[in-house]
């Protein structure tokens, strides 16, 4: 695949000594390994080839792929999730947790100041946490299709905002008018989303050249309602 080039990729991932799975496409997969969230998707995403939308040794096989084809993919730590580092292992007071009501045990995932760890032991008053990534210093394997190539423009403004405003019930609906596209957000998480709309926009116009403009509008009769450059 060229540079660029929009594709629907599906995927399965799995720790490559115990076979674990820790990432999928396939919403049946998902279930299988524990993964299935309620309000998750489980389906092929849109992936633009080159662009950083998966780690560099899934988007580099891109390039060497055609469409409809399947590929194996090996990648030792060092290329997937990075090492572990012992920095990021961290002793904090236990006092810490008292003050947010929380009470650590071994193995309860905490959210410290934004920060997502793993208690690995509670002693004298301590509690050590460990902030690395789960997959951190493990080698991990990948199956990886491309299950087309998207040159439709309106398919591929439909992807791009499915996938960055991902909603299972009301959706953000895009409308292309020449060489601009209008977007309706739900009313309800407008400003919840809102912090998306310049990534999108971004995204969008590096992707899809024939879009110059985005217009964020209440109805597709409205006036814009707000305006990115």
């Amino acid at each position: 695949m060229k540079e660029k080039a929009m594709v629907l990729v599906e995927f399965t991932g799995t720790v490559t000594d115990t076979g674990r799975v820790f990432d999928t496409t396939n919403e049946q997969t998902a279930k299988d390994a524990q993964l299935y969230r309620e309000n998750a998707i489980f389906k092929p995403i849109p992936v633009v080839v080159g662009n950083g939308d998966l780690l560099k040794g899934l988007d580099d096989a891109l390039k060497g792929m055609k469409e409809k084809e399947t590929k194996k993919i090996h990648l030792e730590a060092k290329d997937a999730f990075g090492e572990r580092k012992s920095e990021l292992i961290v002793v904090v007071p236990l006092q810490e947790f008292t003050n947010r009501k929380i009470r650590p045990v071994p193995g309860l995932i905490v959210d410290l100041n934004g920060q997502y760890g793993k208690v690995q032991t509670v002693s004298g008053g301590r509690v050590r946490v460990d902030f690395n990534s789960d997959l951190a210093g493990k080698d991990v394997d990948y199956e990886i299709k491309i299950n087309k190539e998207v040159k439709d423009v309106n398919e591929k403004v439909a992807l791009m905002t499915e996938k960055f405003f991902p909603l299972k019930k009301e959706k953000a609906i895009p409308k292309l008018e020449k060489d601009v596209l209008k977007l309706k957000l739900p009313k309800e998480l407008a400003a919840q989303i809102a912090p998306l709309v310049e990534p999108f926009t971004k995204v969008l116009k590096e992707t899809i050249p024939e879009i110059k403009k985005v217009e964020i509008v209440e109805s597709f009769d409205a006036k814009p309602k707000k305006e990115k450059k």
